[in-house]
């Protein structure tokens, strides 16, 4: 019991700092160069970016959602499908509404890296990040939590998540949206966020 007090708090804490840190610099150290190296490795191929990036927007975005909640009572049952709309539903609220305006970070300086089109707003917590990770984030934690399916099944599932993640990040970084720690620390939110779900709810609703 300790132990997973110190994890919880030492995780938390440490996603604290970075949004402090956000809040006082425009970037991280290695943002600069790791774009520049996401961007070399695709260009002139904005295309596919702007697809996946359109994939967390309305009205794709309650597809992406319906799918969670679909894969989620599939894997864990309809107790896991409540908690993925909840995971949903408070990671995109609590990044977009109150964190992001709170570090009020700049998007990325077009003199810096190549940034495609006009971006609004701040920058992080990312809401691509926050959707992508509260959804396929918390159908990749249920994969490594659930022993409900078959190991085979789980590890495809979790496989397919963990690179769509993956590609969504590039996408956002190669479009120089948001720099990566931008779409790193929404994941990092929406994952902590939802493994409270599946490890400190879920085992209550399984009881009864």
């Amino acid at each position: 019991m300790y132990q997973k007090k110190v994890y919880w708090i030492g995780s938390l804490a440490f996603i604290v700092v970075l949004l402090i840190g956000a809040s006082q610099f425009a970037y991280f150290l290695g943002d600069v160069t790791l774009t520049n190296l996401v961007q070399f490795l695709t260009p002139n191929s904005e295309g596919w970016a702007k697809w996946i990036t359109g994939t967390a927007k309305m009205p794709l975005r309650l597809i992406l959602l319906g799918i969670t909640i679909a894969l989620a009572w599939f894997l864990s049952g309809w107790a896991a499908s409540i908690l993925s709309m909840i995971s949903f539903g408070v990671s995109f609220a609590l990044g977009d509404f109150l964190l992001k305006p709170w570090v009020a970070r700049p998007r990325p300086d077009p003199e810096l890296i190549n940034v495609v089109g006009s971006p609004s707003g701040f920058s992080m917590p990312s809401t691509f990040g926050v959707i992508y990770a509260s959804t396929l984030g918390f159908i990749l934690l249920l994969t490594l939590t659930t022993q409900k399916r078959s190991q085979i099944v789980r590890l495809l599932i979790g496989a397919i998540c963990s690179l769509l993640l993956l590609i969504g990040l590039s996408a956002r970084v190669t479009l120089g949206a948001h720099w990566p720690s931008d779409v790193i620390v929404a994941y990092l939110i929406a994952f902590m966020w939802g493994l409270f779900l599946i490890e400190i709810i879920l085992p209550n609703f399984s009881k009864k």
